[in-house]
């Protein structure tokens, strides 16, 4: 009776400490299911463990330090379920995480069940950070060749992304067929007509990804397939066969990395420099256009080396950068405007198409013209100092490789009245060229 007791009473605190697990949903909701499989569960789990103790000690004669060992150890397999992290975005990871998929949905079973419960645990269960911190620790101490399904070390202390097909994108592995770069030119002609007919000149940014400016860094055993790159394919098809306007510096920055570091050694994205070298070679094809534009010069900043870098890759690989690398490979020469005449608000616009907009004001009387930036988070690297050369310009922000929504956009930016309309795009999202949701007007 006394083990029915005890284990009764351990019940109820791992009921107490696993509470989330049927507290599901925003707003929280009880499921009966989880709560009775989880009650289930521990209640035949603690049963025997208090009779496995109880036998541990009489029948084996093993010493209370013995029975205390085995009940920590046993203990400590519960830190796992102790708390459920509901967050729906991984900073450290720079992803979106699994969602619960109940047993029973609109009346139909689900029968992936398992293996829904099983990504949706992987994703949230308690200390999941700490963990994949110590691992990495532990191997970057070890051997300092780091990786996780999501990214992995390269040489010299450079460090690259795995997510959205990254490496096959690195081999030139898979690239648009005829139909597809037809079906490319096809939506952006659609969407430069229709800029046309609301006074917009339309222009294409392609952004390479730091491992295609930096293939050198790269691991070793990834070969390239196809001489050609699928960015490279993009910008050349749509040069020869279309009117449309790209732009993209992978030239540029090839040869502006003989002086300069352009991307971050520990995160994805463009810094100040390698943003600075693609800003003028995009401002300065629309300033042909448009020549009133005003192309920032260098020397309407001051640069100067900070300790401040890009580090989602670092932390999907479980490093805690500023307290594990060397300070050099952190620092890196920052822009900031000598004479800023902007002011920004941001607003987020709709959360589950990760939209949000930037909307920049500037006092410059000489300034006149006003522009849209349909763009991801590498614009975000230059629409601070790109706005000091219109009067107004709409950053409209898409984060997490999510496809752009022209037509959910549409009235806001003919409501904006734009001179110019841009599309930018990281190379690793390029697929999103063939899924645009254009304007019906």
């Amino acid at each position: 009776m006394r083990r029915v007791i005890i284990a009764a009473l351990l019940t109820l605190l791992i009921l107490i400490w696993s509470s989330d697990f049927y507290l599901v949903g925003e707003p929280v909701s009880f499921d009966w299911k989880i709560f009775v499989i989880i009650i289930t569960i521990a209640g035949l789990a603690c049963y025997k463990l208090v009779d496995y103790l109880a036998q541990f000690k009489i029948i084996e004669h093993n010493s209370r330090i013995d029975i205390v060992f085995v009940a920590f150890v046993i203990a400590f397999m519960f830190v796992p379920i102790s708390k459920i992290n509901h967050d729906t975005i991984s900073q450290q990871e720079n992803r979106t995480l699994a969602e619960y998929v109940p047993l029973v949905k609109d009346g139909k079973i689900n029968f992936n069940y398992g293996r829904d419960f099983e990504a949706w645990f992987n994703d949230h269960f308690n200390q999941r950070k700490l963990f994949i911190d110590v691992n990495s620790q532990i191997n970057l101490f070890l051997n300092r060749k780091l990786k996780s399904e999501t990214a992995m070390s390269g040489k010299d202390g450079w460090m690259f992304t795995k997510r959205w097909h990254s490496v096959e994108m690195f081999q030139n592995k898979y690239l648009f067929d005829e139909d597809e770069l037809n079906e490319i030119k096809e939506q952006l002609e659609t969407l430069q007509a229709w800029a046309k007919n609301n006074g917009m000149k339309f222009y294409l940014f392609l952004v390479p990804d730091k491992e295609r400016i930096y293939p050198e860094f790269y691991p070793d055993g990834f070969e390239k397939v196809n001489p050609q790159a699928k960015i490279e394919q993009v910008a050349e098809f749509l040069s020869k066969n279309s009117t449309i306007p790209v732009v993209y510096p992978g030239e540029a920055l090839m040869n502006a990395k003989e002086d300069h570091i352009l991307y971050y050694k520990t995160g994805t994205h463009w810094d100040h420099w390698g943003a600075y070298i693609g800003y003028r070679e995009l401002f300065n094809r629309i300033k042909k256009d448009v020549p009133a534009l005003r192309v920032m010069k260098t020397s309407d900043f001051r640069i100067e080396p900070k300790q401040n870098a890009d580090v989602d890759i670092a932390s999907a690989l479980g490093i805690d950068a500023y307290k594990v690398l060397p300070k050099a490979d952190l620092t890196y020469d920052e822009f900031e405007v000598k004479k800023p005449t902007v002011t920004s608000k941001h607003e987020f616009v709709n959360k589950d198409k990760r939209i949000e907009t930037y909307d920049f004001v500037s006092s410059n009387p000489q300034n006149k013209l006003r522009a849209v930036f349909y763009a991801d988070s590498q614009f975000l690297r230059m629409n601070w100092y790109a706005a000091e050369s219109f009067k107004n310009m709409l950053h409209i922000y898409t984060g997490y490789g999510r496809d752009y929504d022209v037509d959910y956009m549409k009235d806001q930016i003919k409501g904006y009245k734009p001179d110019i309309f841009v599309i930018e795009t990281g190379e690793r999202f390029l697929d999103r060229l063939l899924k645009l949701n254009l304007p019906e007007e």
